[in-house]
């Protein structure tokens, strides 16, 4: 029988030692290019705080990686068939020091049927790898194609193809059993007779000793070249998984503008915060940030892989300082992104191309005073009337004409329904504060709302200007604190998401709460006794503030499934396709070859749904205009007014009674 001796594996073992040292040793230089002046110690204090659960699920198990089936599941069978595989190979080292690792039912499923399915899968694996190299998607090549993959999978390949055939050579001697091992031995017997395979002696044990050697000297050599080729992704991708934020979405840092020289955003690769510039050198170029993005999508000039991988090239040519890079990304592809997070939610390793926009973005408003022109006017409005509704003829107290509305008192009343700046300015969206009052009279909830309605701050924040922001945020702060304000109910995404994670670290201090949240509740507790209607088909659209953003995804459709059928579209939950509106895009002059809100009222439309819901004033808004397109009658919903519409004693066609909130129109 042929037997490799401990020296052997005693050199290999010293060798697999230095490969080790060649991954720390590449690695460590990945660290010294991404931040030379922070040194180890400042890798330290990166990792002080690691997000084990994204470890585990994103880095550990490639949870994200399974969003595309395909190049899922070559990925798992690529991934998992290597873990058993290396397993295996760990555990034949027992054999060396006697222990029967073939015997019994361990070695039959673990050490022979085991490692042989390991290697099948491996073998299909990097197979799919290198055919979807040479007929790539599109996603793939656009803008540009990373090079290195394709030789690291070939060398993948012959290492998985030099192990089989190790094991055939050993297969194919007399009397070796070989339970298990299918492939090796359908191989084993092709081979016996060629070139000496199969014999006895001398020869034999050098010819085997060859091919031993050689399958291990592939696999070092693949070791050895991970860091220094693309396939760092292997381990950078696990790392920034574990550096991952706990919470969804795109969390941007806040600026303290107390300091002598306060950072505005960035222009360089050096102003982006550590997690950006490991997200470039993470990447994969594997496009599927820029196949999600709605931009991209509807031929907007921005592309998230492009800002990716502009930085990783910047990063790779040791140009931190230059200051020419937000030029060459360009304004308007950095202002067309929606903020969507669509990019985010999609990345394999964990990356956010949306927050490192939006760093860019804040260089250009408050560091050059730069940004297109009609969001530079809504800025202005924001600045001089706390709302970004230019040239609008509503005033702030329209929505609430004839109607007897609370106003909030310290102490008495529980909750504070914030109108913001949509809901009090936009026409259309006025009829969502006219239902969610009636609903929240219909069920006996303590309520009240400010005297005079303002905006969050997030436009202001989105587009980059982070001081007005803050100033917007501060008066709102202040007044809540003197009202001693305790619970908040929002019917916009983007106040949810921008008192629920940015106002705290202003000093905010309350609950909020989605008004399809708080409805859904109201409904299960009984204290809303809408009538279900089975033959009405509605589909939901999610707003990326509440969805992917705040992981709220559950509960407007609990409240969909209790008036009518809900009809999914293909695009949904966390999945969903912007509306267009976020970032500041609901102000901006859109190009590209279609609207963002027209390619997702299609969408919608082609449902079926009698109803479109939603739960944001500006997804109604930008909806309710994609769709007027497709005729006359109205079709998009805010899911309060579906709510009110579906009330008992309600007439669809008055609006009834009650608290007088409109109802849908159903012609």
């Amino acid at each position: 029988m042929l037997e490799i001796g401990a020296v052997n594996y005693l050199i290999l073992a010293l060798l697999l030692l230095a490969a080790a040292a060649s991954i720390v040793s590449g690695l460590r230089a990945t660290w010294l290019r991404i931040a030379p002046e922070h040194g180890l110690a400042g890798l330290r204090a990166l990792f002080a705080e690691v997000n084990w659960r994204s470890f585990a699920t994103r880095g550990l198990l490639i949870s994200k990686v399974f969003k595309r089936p395909a190049s899922g599941l070559a990925h798992g069978l690529l991934y998992f068939g290597s873990l058993v595989a290396i397993l295996g190979h760990a555990v034949y080292a027992l054999g060396l020091v006697g222990v029967p690792v073939y015997s019994g039912t361990f070695g039959f499923v673990v050490m022979r049927l085991g490692r042989e399915l390991a290697g099948v899968a491996m073998l299909l694996g990097a197979s799919f790898m290198l055919a979807r190299r040479a007929w790539p998607p599109e996603r793939l090549t656009a803008p540009r194609a990373r090079r290195g993959f394709v030789p690291m999978e070939i060398l993948l390949l012959f290492v998985i193809v030099a192990g089989f055939v190790v094991e055939a050579v050993r297969l194919a001697q007399p009397g070796v059993a070989g339970d298990g091992e299918f492939l090796g031995r359908a191989l084993a017997d092709a081979l016996r007779g060629f070139a000496g395979v199969g014999a006895r002696g001398a020869a034999a044990d050098g010819g085997y000793l060859l091919v031993w050697w050689t399958h291990g000297l592939l696999g070092l050599a693949f070791v050895v070249l991970i860091t220094r080729t693309p396939m760092s992704h292997m381990l950078l991708g696990p790392i920034n998984a574990a550096l991952a934020r706990r919470r969804p979405g795109v969390m941007l840092p806040p600026i303290d503008f107390e300091a002598d020289e306060p950072a505005l955003g960035a222009e360089k690769l050096a102003d982006l915060p550590l997690k950006s510039l490991i997200d470039a050198s993470a990447c994969l170029w594997c496009g599927r940030c820029q196949e999600a993005c709605p931009a991209t999508q509807t031929g907007k000039p921005l592309s998230p892989k492009n800002i990716m991988l502009t930085c990783a090239g910047y990063l790779e040519q040791g140009r931190r300082d230059d200051a020419s890079l937000v030029d060459e990304l360009g304004m308007d592809a950095l202002f067309s992104c929606t903020t969507c997070a669509a990019c985010v939610e999609q990345c394999p390793v964990t990356n956010s191309p949306a927050e490192a926009i939006l760093h860019f973005r804040r260089q250009l408003v408050m560091g050059r005073s730069e940004m297109p022109e009609v969001m530079a006017a809504s800025n202005r409005n924001l600045e001089s009337r706390s709302h970004p509704f230019v040239g609008t003829s509503a005033n702030r107290d329209d929505w609430r004409r004839g109607l007897d509305i609370p106003l909030f008192e310290p102490g008495k009343t529980e909750y504070l329904l914030w109108i913001g700046c949509s809901v009090a300015f936009e026409e259309r969206a006025q009829q969502v504060a006219r239902a969610m009052a009636r609903i929240l009279d219909t069920a006996g909830v303590s309520w009240g709302i400010l005297e005079e309605s303002r905006c969050t701050g997030d436009p202001a924040k989105m587009m980059g200007n982070e001081l007005l922001f803050v100033e917007l945020a501060q008066a709102n702060i202040e007044e809540f604190r003197e009202l001693q304000v305790a619970n908040v109910i929002t019917m916009c995404a983007h106040c949810f998401n921008s008192f629920d994670r940015y106002y705290p670290e202003l000093g905010g201090n309350w609950r909020t709460i989605p008004h399809s949240v708080l409805i859904d509740q109201l409904i299960r507790d009984g204290r809303l006794p809408v009538e279900r209607d089975a033959t009405q088909k509605i589909t939901f659209h999610d707003p990326c503030y509440h969805a992917r953003h705040n992981d709220i995804v559950h509960e407007s459709r609990s409240v969909v499934m209790a008036l009518g059928d809900l009809v999914e579209m293909p695009r949904n939950r966390k999945d969903s396709f912007c509306c267009g509106g976020g970032g500041g895009n609901y102000w901006a002059r859109e190009g590209g070859t279609a609207r963002i809100s027209d390619v997702r009222a299609g969408e919608a439309l082609g449902t079926g749904a009698d109803r479109i819901a939603t739960s944001c004033p500006f997804c109604l808004l930008m909806l309710s205009s994609g769709t007027a397109k497709h005729g006359a009658e109205r079709k998009v919903y805010d899911v309060a007014e579906l709510v009110v519409a579906a009330l008992p004693g309600t007439s669809a066609e008055t609006g009834g009674d009650g608290a007088g909130a409109t109802a849908p129109d159903t012609h």
